[in-house]
């Protein structure tokens, strides 16, 4: 029996007349299409989350396309043209449904970049598109209220990086030895470009011809992200995250804002404990989730192309949330998220905590008083606190996943609060938030805030995270009064954790997390000019200082 075939090359005609070239996998008779449009390569899509081969197996034509500009596709790239985006989306899935190896029936799909690109052309209705299954994406207000108005600074050098060794790459032998020397540079130490002051002026980005300058990006002049009006999608949505994914709580808010929005369709949610990776795998970090945790044993793709038949015939029997509960190291099922019937917990910050030192404490019941002096440490923008593990981008040199932190604890500028090592399993499924009353002697400060678990063996293995500029804690350009106590609330996301007996509940505290956030100068002034600052000396005071761990009401 024929499987299909694979046209390489297919022509797509955009509304100007640019033709954008892809490759086609399709079966022997008409079939609905799943569409994956990229900048990285049509023939380097990698993704486990679902590929065009799986599509083909299952029934569907798919379409893995070249984005404007790029590779074999005619037109002008620019590194940041989501406008141009939206349209060759809206064009790209009306074309595919009126050629004679579709049924008429369009679906997007892909991972980071091209899941975005998906929103995008979701929210312009093309008549013909059905579903949408859009991976780890996010957009420029849910990125930036998961940084707190911090920069991710690794993140986005990485991408250029990436971006300009490709370009430079398409170049041949015209390409200019002195700019490739930049280049290999800037990925061969990537850290020693980030550390340079001020930002907008890194050497190793300053490549003339290149489309996109860093400075541009950093000051605001170029949208390095988008963002789109869910209201304006009306097509069911299957949401696919990580636990470890960089755009973990930006994918989960938005599974939450369709639901809110269209409750008339059926919007799915699947997340396992997995990084903003290709490889979807059960390995993570230094922490082996057992073989039923990767996205084959999960069945990713197949569940896919299923949430796709739903879409053409009816939502079926199967529950909308699939979450991997993680310590406990099992899948589970739910009607919503966070699933009904999940308790909340709250644990006030006791004291003294010693920054580097002794630990202080996490209490659950009546808020406590605390001590009556705030626990203190020093913040050297010249010696920040390594990023390590946790919710971070591969493309520089950072691992993500569950990396233990104990020599992060360690340091002198970060505390640890501990709970009671726990008697039985405890589990954190939902939201986490903390609140937290700060203080600083400098003109601006971050505040990094990580839920970590204390394994019996003594390793501190992160769970989730958030972060906090004081001087965006309530938008761009709050002002920070110096020595005074000022209450925060930092959104440190979902999580699925189970807590097991002889482990103890943890959080971590610092002002630093480089190079995945940029450095805090202290000064005040704007991220692309700010010159070396000097040490501040940070307080964390008690009472209020309480972190709120998951709870069905908090969505």
């Amino acid at each position: 029996m024929e499987l299909g075939r694979i046209d390489s090359g297919v022509e797509t005609p955009m509304r100007d007349g640019v033709p954008l070239r892809g490759d086609l996998w399709r079966p022997p008779a008409p079939a609905p299409a799943v569409i994956f449009r990229t900048p990285y390569g049509r023939r380097e899509i990698g993704s486990d989350a679902l590929h065009p081969r799986h599509c083909l197996a299952g029934g569907f034509a798919a379409l893995a396309q070249d984005t404007r500009g790029r590779f074999d596709s005619g037109g002008e790239w620019r590194a940041v043209m989501w406008e141009q985006e939206a349209e060759d989306t809206y064009d790209t899935v009306e074309w595919a449904a009126a050629q004679p190896w579709c049924d008429g029936n369009v679906f997007l799909a892909g991972t980071s970049y091209l899941g975005i690109v998906a929103w995008l052309g979701a929210a312009l209705r093309p008549p013909h598109l059905r579903g949408i299954a859009p991976a780890m994406t996010t957009g420029a207000a849910a990125d930036a209220r998961d940084t707190g108005g911090a920069l991710r600074l690794d993140h986005l050098v990485g991408w250029l990086a990436y971006m300009a060794a490709d370009w430079l790459g398409r170049q041949g032998p015209d390409a200019d030895p002195a700019l490739a020397a930049r280049v290999a540079a800037l990925i061969h130490d990537p850290e020693r470009a980030m550390r340079r002051l001020p930002l907008a002026g890194m050497p190793e980005l300053d490549l003339p011809g290149f489309p996109i300058r860093i400075g541009d990006l950093l000051a605001g002049r170029v949208r390095a992200l988008p963002d789109w009006d869910h209201a304006a999608v009306e097509v069911p949505v299957l949401s696919v995250t990580g636990w470890y994914d960089v755009y973990a709580s930006a994918t989960v808010r938005g599974h939450l804002e369709m639901r809110r929005l269209r409750p008339d369709l059926r919007h799915e949610l699947i997340v396992g404990p997995w990084a903003h990776t290709g490889a979807l795998t059960h390995l993570q970090g230094e922490v082996n989730f057992g073989v039923a945790a990767s996205a084959a044993a999960a069945r990713l793709p197949e569940r896919h192309l299923d949430f796709f038949r739903r879409c053409l015939d009816g939502p079926g029997e199967s529950a909308p949330v699939l979450y991997f509960l993680m310590g406990a190291d099992e899948w589970r099922t739910a009607e919503r998220w966070p699933p009904a019937g999940t308790a909340g917990l709250a644990l006030h910050l006791t004291g003294p905590a010693v920054a580097g030192g002794t630990p202080g404490g996490l209490a659950a019941g009546p808020d406590p008083a605390g001590p009556a002096e705030p626990d203190g440490y020093v913040h050297d923008p010249a010696d920040p606190v390594p990023s390590r593990g946790g919710r971070v981008l591969h493309l520089g040199r950072l691992v993500p996943g569950p990396l233990d932190l104990g020599r992060i604890a360690a340091r002198p500028d970060v505390l640890l609060y501990l709970g009671d090592v726990l008697g039985e399993d405890t589990d954190v499924i939902g939201r986490v938030r903390l609140r937290l009353s700060f203080a600083t002697d400098a003109a601006d400060a971050d505040v990094m805030a990580r839920l970590v678990d204390r394994l019996p063996d003594g390793r501190l293995l992160p769970v989730c995270e958030g972060a906090v500029r004081l001087s965006h804690r309530d938008g761009p350009g709050t002002p920070v009064p110096r020595g005074e106590v000022i209450p925060l609330e930092i959104d440190l996301g979902y999580t699925a954790r189970r807590f097991g007996e002889g482990h103890s509940i943890g959080l971590l505290l610092s002002s630093s997390s480089f190079p995945h956030f940029d450095r805090n100068q202290g000064g005040g002034e704007p991220v692309a000019t700010a010159g070396p600052g000097t040490p501040s000396t940070q307080s964390v005071h008690y009472g209020a200082s309480v972190l709120l761990l998951g709870g069905e009401g908090e969505r």
